[in-house]
């Protein structure tokens, strides 16, 4: 029989989950990631798989005002769902559950006054039982790692729910099956308890305490009497520690780094996984596996994540950093974030939607194909790549240069790209914008892009080019050549609604807009950082004075920043009009929708 597992799980007015349902799809194979800023809802999402799975019983629970969605519990009701498979009916002999579901509706109490309802669906239509009983429900169970609850909560008796009581009683549960090693264990007891009657003192004193105990207790019918049971080899499982060990030396939990303490943890899971994974299902669910680990180790940690996910055994993880993050499984990824009214939104795409996703915004229909759309991403990411997955606007460029340097210039004019959440990312190559614009927005991420016309190039060279600029203008959900624009009209920075431009390249438009200042600082450069032309670049950006920035220059960088944010370009460029007929319609938000105040994370 397969082991148990969650197919999926549904989320309703849970804290910022609103009105409409959110629902997460778990893998087939691999970790399930859930990314986004912070306040998004990753924790809320997974609190839904404790409240069903977890050490408390579902039908106990009890919340608080603010666990309702807008903190207003009158007249609103939680919902929690999940679809199972391989989790046998108790009540009947050919039926499994189907999906499990809890609701907290104030509104509806039952006739204990219990909010609460908790119910199961059997696949078997002839069976009417709708009420989960203990067993059914720890069938599957989930095991959460966060700031509160690391290594020394799984690894003690807690609740008999963490991963140490289980492994315990699992390990009692093989010891007890065999009756001949059963009676073994019973003969073995037998001696010790004649080992120590043998002790004249202590059958002395056993007597005493019976009889004793007799004269005062007149006729309750309590006696007294010494447990042996900690020395009954067939309880041993309830003695049992599991510790980490230096040098073969056993140490204390509180000589770890909470880094240490998660991947032992983790490590504990995986062998947990492996030995009792075919016979029951457990849902790992770990936030922020980076929290306390250097970037190596957190590389090193997010290689073997997956491999944690064996038979048995589902993980779920929160996180933060692009090292947990696998594209060669993008049906894997969850893009967490709050829509307009504050309320959490995912987007999840399965391989097949994500394939009609990429077409429909101009990738190749026969070379596109959902078995191969994760290995293609996955062999071309790069950490800075993967990075623009956690921003709220990716702004791709050509490469290093326009990376290191935009963000330079953007600030001088009142835009912090870090501060406002908006990662500036090297696609390593004009032909690589349109795929990762594509694979972005069809993810969720809002995208911009800036590119060179390359209009001093000729032949054969030029004609490649051209290709690859249609090829993003089609990513873009446009037509012809995004660079025509600013070619005719001789602009060095051409700033359209989803894309600007630089003629005839970075180097040629900064000398155009700045003069001879850039140049000179550009000079300048080469005895502080050397040839690099990207922190040559940059280190002119940096020091260029007020004057340079005077007229056009403030201007067609000030129109830069507005559209970058999601306002209205006009007036940073007068050539808006040329463009209209290659862009979208004029995006609706005209405000910045990032509070001065908030943090991008």
């Amino acid at each position: 029989m397969p082991s148990p597992r969650i197919e999926t799980l549904t989320v309703r007015n849970l804290r910022s989950v609103g009105h409409d349902h959110v629902t997460l799809r778990f893998p087939a194979e691999g970790v399930l990631v859930l990314l986004g800023e912070n306040n998004a809802g990753k924790s809320n999402l997974t609190r839904g798989l404790e409240i069903l799975f977890g050490d408390q019983w579902p039908g106990s629970r009890r919340l608080e005002d603010h666990d309702f969605h807008g903190r207003d519990s009158d007249g609103i009701a939680i919902e929690i769902g999940a679809a199972v498979s391989g989790i046998p009916c108790p009540y009947c002999s050919n039926g499994d559950a189907e999906h499990f579901k809890w609701t907290y509706d104030q509104a509806n109490l039952s006739g204990d006054g219990n909010p609460v309802g908790y119910t199961f669906k059997c696949s078997n239509r002839f069976c009417h039982k709708s009420w989960p009983n203990s067993a059914m429900r720890t069938t599957l169970a989930a095991a959460v790692l966060d700031a509160d609850r690391r290594l020394d909560y799984q690894l003690s008796y807690a609740s008999k729910y963490t991963m140490l009581s289980k492994l315990m009683h699992r390990f009692h549960e093989r010891l007890l099956r065999d009756p001949g090693r059963k009676s073994q264990l019973a003969g073995v007891f037998d001696g010790l308890l004649q080992q120590f009657v043998a002790v004249p003192e202590f059958a002395e004193f056993k007597h005493l305490l019976a009889s004793t105990a007799d004269d005062f207790g007149q006729n309750l019918p309590y006696r007294l009497d010494v447990d042996f049971s900690a020395y009954d080899p067939s309880n041993f499982f309830r003695s049992l520690r599991v510790h980490p060990s230096l040098n073969g030396e056993v140490r204390s939990f509180d000589e770890l780094g909470t880094g240490q303490s998660q991947v032992l943890a983790l490590a504990f899971a995986y062998a947990y996984a492996i030995a009792y994974g075919q016979s029951e299902g457990t849902i790992l669910v770990i936030d922020e596996p980076e929290a306390n680990l250097h970037p190596l180790a957190q590389r090193w940690l997010a290689t073997r994540l997956n491999r944690l996910a064996a038979p048995g055994l589902q993980v779920v993880i929160t996180t933060h950093s692009p090292h947990f993050v696998d594209l060669a499984r993008p049906e894997n990824l969850v893009m967490v974030s709050k829509g307009e009214n504050g309320a959490t939104k995912i987007v999840q795409r399965s391989r097949e939607e994500l394939r009609d996703e990429l077409v429909a915004s101009g990738a190749d229909g026969a070379r596109t194909q959902p078995d191969t759309i994760g290995e293609f991403y996955a062999a071309g990411a790069t950490s800075e790549i993967v990075s623009g997955l956690f921003a709220r606007t990716c702004v791709l460029v050509e490469g290093p240069t326009e990376a290191l340097t935009l963000p330079e210039l953007l600030r001088v004019r009142g835009l912090d790209v870090l501060k406002e959440g908006i990662a500036v990312v090297s696609a390593e190559g004009v032909g690589n914008i349109a795929k990762w614009i594509r694979l972005y927005t069809a993810l969720g991420i809002e995208c911009f892009c800036l590119f060179d016309t390359d209009s001093n190039k000729s032949g054969k060279e030029a004609a490649n080019l051209l290709t690859k600029r249609q090829d993003i203008a089609a990513a873009l959900g446009l037509s012809g050549d995004p660079a025509a624009s600013a070619v005719q009209l001789g602009e060095p920075l051409h700033v359209g609604r989803s894309y600007a431009t630089l003629n005839p390249n970075f180097e040629g438009a900064m000398a155009a807009l700045f003069g001879e200042e850039w140049t000179r600082l550009h000079d300048e450069a080469l005895h502080s950082v050397g040839e690099s032309k990207p922190l040559r670049a940059r280190y002119a950006a940096q020091r260029l004075g007020e004057f340079a920035w005077a007229g056009d220059p403030g201007k067609r960088i000030d129109a830069l920043v507005r559209i970058i944010r999601g306002e209205d370009p006009a007036g940073g460029s007068e050539s808006k009009q040329v463009e209209d007929s290659l862009c979208d319609p004029p995006p609706q938000n005209t405000t910045n929708p990032w509070a001065e105040e908030e943090p991008p994370f």
